[in-house]
C-alpha cells in the first residue's frame, strides 16, 4: 500500500470503529433518546464509518482498474470481484447511512443497535480483505 491517502482512510476507519465500539457499550434505547449529544456522536460515527467504507472500496476498484459506480451501495457491491462475498455483507450499510442522515429517532436506534451488534464486525472483515488486496 503506497498510496498515502489510502493509509489514511484505512487508519481513520479503524480509529471510527473502535470509537463507536466505546461509546455504544451499555447504550439502552432511553440513553440514545434523552442525551442528545450522545446521540449526535453515534450517528456521526455511524456516517463517517460508512463513507470512510465506500472510499476504500473506491481506492480498491481503482487499483482494480474498475469504473466506480455513483452510489454508495453499488461502490461497495462493485467491489466483490476483488474483495469476495465481504461486499455483498458490506453493500447494505449504505442503508444505514441514508437512513441515519434523516435523522429519525426509531431507526437510528435500530442503526445503532445494527452496527454495534453486528455491522462492526463486517466492517471489519471487509477491511481486513481490502488492506490484503491494496498490499498486494
Amino acid at each position: 500500500m503506497k498510496d498515502p491517502q489510502t493509509y489514511e482512510i484505512i487508519a481513520f476507519l479503524k480509529e471510527e470503529i473502535s470509537y463507536f465500539r466505546t461509546k455504544s457499550i451499555g447504550i439502552t434505547f432511553d440513553d440514545f433518546a434523552s442525551d442528545k449529544d450522545l446521540r449526535k456522536i453515534l450517528n456521526a460515527t455511524l456516517n463517517e464509518i460508512v463513507l470512510a467504507t465506500v472510499d476504500l472500496a473506491g481506492e480498491c476498484l481503482k487499483k482494480a482498474k474498475k469504473r466506480v459506480p455513483n452510489t454508495y451501495r453499488e461502490i461497495i457491491l462493485s467491489t466483490r470481484d476483488v474483495l469476495g462475498d465481504s461486499a455483498l455483507k458490506t453493500a447494505p450499510l449504505a442503508k444505514l447511512r441514508n437512513e441515519t442522515i434523516h435523522e429519525y429517532m426509531n431507526i437510528n436506534w435500530k442503526n445503532v443497535q445494527y452496527l454495534r451488534n453486528n455491522g462492526l464486525v463486517v466492517v471489519e472483515r471487509y477491511l481486513k480483505r481490502a488492506e490484503e488486496f491494496l498490499k498486494s
